[in-house]
């Protein structure tokens, strides 16, 4: 699926995410476009088709009780929890993302084969436990360790930010409540039963496992037989209370993001260089939004060369959007219009957005069409002279006091046309139509 490609749900998870937890952002919420790509991942995934009220109220519970261990750290020791969790923010979504497409490996394996279904759900259950539960949770059990005034070394993220979930099971000692909700569908016998190849398939979709201490070689747990339903069960578990916990972090980057940065407690973090492929799906996704579409790019060492074309204005209108369940259809409202927007305050803008993805001292050459190819004007300037601009807002009376900086601007005042979309609007529900 490409950077423009999305479900429908992803128009909702703006909305789904206010209704939900609105009663937990502060004054100085800020969602970013990374925030916002984690929202539509969190909510894309737990409003999928076929998910549950309950599945729903879990994730919910899951990432209200999460973000309490969060705020409750934050009251403590709030710089140390912000740069604990600027260790690990960039590495959220890969873990998120590795771990969904072995879910959907395991879900996609033909139910006639139920021997590999067996292996591909324990090797679901693997990729969540170590490598994403591990970076997800380490914030919050730290905050909740700060919190306890414990000296317990497990509440103590390692180097690489990430955790020993074995600290989940020490957070019981000091909960004054009996449920830990990081604790939600975690089995290490399950984990360590695949790990070291202690299981044994048998007949009638079941396994057994059996967990042996790598030390003593004495057995630990087991041997138990599952069946492949209950492994099913316990992934899916698992899934959505990762979710929660995920979607506690986002809060937690909504509500602290401006403020960590006026204080200056975490310094920017570079991402990693984008490939050529990705760096022309990331381009051609910033510029979609900013009224134009991509013809053609060429990178090369310190230069990156783009042909655009504008966008016609279309109809001002409302689309509508509707979600399927088994027994009833939702029915969505979603206002959408067109906004002329000068060229050249675009390209600003655009400027500003590529920063984080290409080398400081780029030298960029925009050639623009028109939604009919006739040549409108170029601009070309360098990355160095974006950064040291520091403007503090891309208004037109702001970029029309710059544009003598540019190497080349002859844009002049043409312009293209934005798609906007207004918040969504449930409009009903109806039943299903009839199967044929």
């Amino acid at each position: 699926m490409s950077p423009k490609e999305h479900s429908p749900l992803v128009k909702l998870s703006l909305s789904y995410f206010h209704q939900s937890f609105g009663d937990l952002l502060s004054v100085r919420a800020l969602i970013s476009d990374f925030t916002r790509s984690l929202i539509e991942g969190l909510f894309e995934r737990i409003t999928w088709f076929g998910r549950t009220k309950q599945d729903y109220q879990n994730f919910e519970r899951t990432a209200r009780a999460s973000y309490s261990f969060l705020e409750q750290g934050n009251k403590v020791k709030h710089k140390d929890i912000a740069q604990q969790f600027a260790l690990v923010i960039d590495k959220i979504i890969p873990a998120s993302n590795d771990s969904a497409k072995a879910g959907s490996e395991a879900s996609q394996e033909p139910e006639s084969n139920p021997d590999s279904r067996i292996k591909k759900y324990l090797e679901f259950y693997k990729v969540m436990y170590e490598r994403l539960l591990p970076i997800i949770c380490s914030t919050i059990i730290y905050a909740f360790g700060i919190s306890k005034n414990s000296k317990e070394k497990a509440f103590i993220p390692m180097n690489d930010g990430k955790v020993s979930l074995k600290a989940i099971d020490k957070m019981e000692k000091l909960l004054h409540y009996p449920e830990n909700r990081l604790a939600i569908g975690i089995n290490s016998h399950i984990r360590n039963a695949y790990a070291h190849e202690n299981y044994k398939i048998l007949d009638g979709a079941r396994v057994e496992l059996w967990d042996i201490n790598p030390n003593t070689r004495k057995l630990t747990w087991g041997p138990e037989i599952w069946t492949l339903q209950q492994l099913i069960t316990l992934c899916d578990e698992l899934w959505v209370n990762s979710l929660g916990i995920t979607c506690a972090l986002v809060l937690y980057d909504v509500n602290n993001r401006q403020i960590v940065a006026e204080r200056g407690w975490v310094s920017p973090a570079k991402p990693p260089p984008l490939r050529e492929g990705e760096l022309k799906n990331t381009i051609d996704s910033i510029v979609d939004k900013l009224g134009f579409y991509l013809k053609d790019i060429k990178v090369s060492p310190n230069f990156i060369s783009l042909t655009l074309s504008t966008k016609s204005k279309g109809i001002n209108q409302e689309s509508k959007l509707m979600l399927g369940y088994e027994n009833h259809v939702r029915l969505f409202k979603i206002p959408m219009w067109y906004e002329e927007k000068r060229i050249i305050d675009q390209l600003v803008i655009f400027l500003h957005r590529i920063i984080p993805y290409v080398e400081p001292d780029i030298k960029i050459s925009i050639q623009v069409l028109s939604s009919n190819g006739e040549p409108l004007g170029a601009l070309i300037t360098d990355l160095p002279t974006i950064i040291n601009l520091n403007l503090v807002s891309i208004k037109p009376q702001i970029v029309e006091g710059i544009r003598h900086i540019f190497k080349r601007d002859t844009l002049q005042d043409c312009v293209t046309f934005v798609e906007k979309e207004g918040a969504p609007k449930f409009v009903g529900i109806s039943p299903s139509p009839p199967k044929k």
